[in-house]
């Protein structure tokens, strides 16, 4: 008898520890919101006791295979507490991997860390939940979402790119009313995909007036030999045009550094198209998920993406050589949320204004 007592015991203190895990642990919200009203330095030291405990942190992203070990070690380096599961796919495999877990009641992913169409996506499938960083504050405007279920941590820039043998200094455009002179008719090339590029612009300008400028764009005979920015900067260095609109400033500056004869110019606005991380609304490691993004947009996280080098963006990093000349003025953020949401009708705008026949 005394013996079935001890037992019974037993098993009812097992079972009360099951509920205590599984019935009152805090959710990912829950923990947000509470960490959201602690100090400074409490804050990081219950993230960092958290993630201790918790010892890893899996991150879903679209960075590099050659350079997210990088980041993941710059990570690790500063936390070696916490070891990175890392899943590294494209930004739309990255989204229908967590999607299908996340249908299947696998919940595997702390952080996703993809480009601003599937973050929208994460989010109107309430699969991310929001997490306002503090280190935001450092942060560009329009890098973030307000509530919090985003934050870009780099950016690519997009820039009109022109070949510096085909036009003089004098014939250079400044601004994007400029392409629309009679003498760059026939001279000029775009990608049959520059979707995020014509979203931004049409924020920029309000959408009646960015689409009338669009069409007269679109009048001036523009070559669309693809979607590759590369290839066209590429035909452009060799003196198939004079000028790539929405070129990736990125791939401009490697072939100025190469010796060919291309150079850029940034307009107004300038168009930034984004990669961003957010916080998994059913994290299995919410402390370490947290601490992953504040290190991402801090000044160290920064700083070690710029070194790899990637162009991170907040307020105050350098980056490495001829990539600080992109940051010469601030970017205008491609918008998830305007964009993801239409998504559609901007595709099919686009195709119509300049005759692009079989894009996606």
């Amino acid at each position: 008898m005394k013996n079935r007592s001890h037992v019974c015991v037993s098993l009812l203190s097992i079972f009360l520890g099951s509920l205590s895990v599984s019935c009152f642990a805090a959710s990912v919200t829950d923990i947000v919101k509470q960490v959201s009203t602690l100090s400074p330095s409490q804050r990081k030291k219950t993230l960092e006791d958290g993630a201790r405990q918790e010892g890893r942190v899996a991150v879903y992203t679209s960075i590099s295979f050659q350079d997210s070990p990088k980041v993941m070690g710059a990570f690790e380096k500063a936390y070696p507490y916490i070891k990175t599961d890392v899943y590294r796919a494209t930004t739309t495999n990255v989204f229908q991997r967590t999607s299908t877990e996340a249908r299947a009641g696998r919940h595997l992913a702390d952080v996703v860390a993809i480009g601003p169409v599937e973050i929208w996506q994460l989010k109107q499938a309430k699969l991310t939940g929001p997490y306002l960083s503090p280190e935001l504050q450092a942060m560009p405007k329009g890098s973030y979402d307000p509530e919090g279920y985003w934050a870009d941590f780099e950016v690519t820039p997009i820039v009109l790119a022109y070949n510096t043998k085909l036009l003089k200094p004098a014939d250079i455009p400044n601004t994007y009313q400029d392409l629309l002179n009679p003498k760059y008719k026939g001279k000029m090339s775009l990608g049959s995909e520059e979707y995020r590029w014509f979203s931004v612009l049409l924020d920029a300008t309000g959408n009646e007036r960015g689409i009338a400028y669009m069409k007269a764009l679109a009048k001036q005979e523009l070559s669309i030999p693809g979607p590759s920015s590369g290839l066209r900067v590429q035909l452009m260095a060799a003196g198939e045009s004079a000028i790539a609109v929405a070129a990736r400033g990125r791939r401009v500056t490697d072939y100025k550094e190469q010796g060919a004869p291309v150079d850029f110019r940034i307009f107004d606005p300038y168009p930034g198209d984004p990669s961003a991380a957010a916080l998994m609304a059913q994290s299995p490691h919410p402390y370490a998920g947290m601490l992953f993004i504040d290190w991402m947009l801090s000044q160290e996280g920064q700083t070690a993406l710029a070194e790899i080098p990637r162009l991170s963006i907040r307020k105050g990093v350098k980056q490495k050589g001829r990539l600080q000349e992109l940051f010469e003025k601030e970017f205008a953020f491609l918008n998830p949320a305007s964009f993801g949401s239409n998504t559609k009708q901007l595709i099919e705008q686009f195709n119509q204004i300049f005759g692009v026949q079989g894009a996606k």
